[in-house]
């Protein structure tokens, strides 16, 4: 069985989309769309970033020229 490899990038993208989203009740109604917004952006990358690890093309790879 193969087991799934996961980057450091993913899961900080990850764990940055869900603080904005704990911290949109703190947030003034007024700026709440820039709440949504960097939580749209960051999981936005951490799927871009996690399917290039599921790709093989992960950085180690890019690094040598391939």
């Amino acid at each position: 069985m193969r087991t799934l490899r996961t980057g450091r990038r993913p899961l900080f993208f990850a764990v940055v989309a869900i603080l904005c989203l704990v911290l949109i009740p703190a947030t003034p109604a007024e700026f709440r769309w820039v709440n949504y917004f960097s939580t749209g952006l960051a999981l936005f990358w951490a799927v871009v970033l996690g399917l290039e690890v599921v790709a093989g093309r992960g950085r180690g790879e890019r690094s040598a020229g391939l």
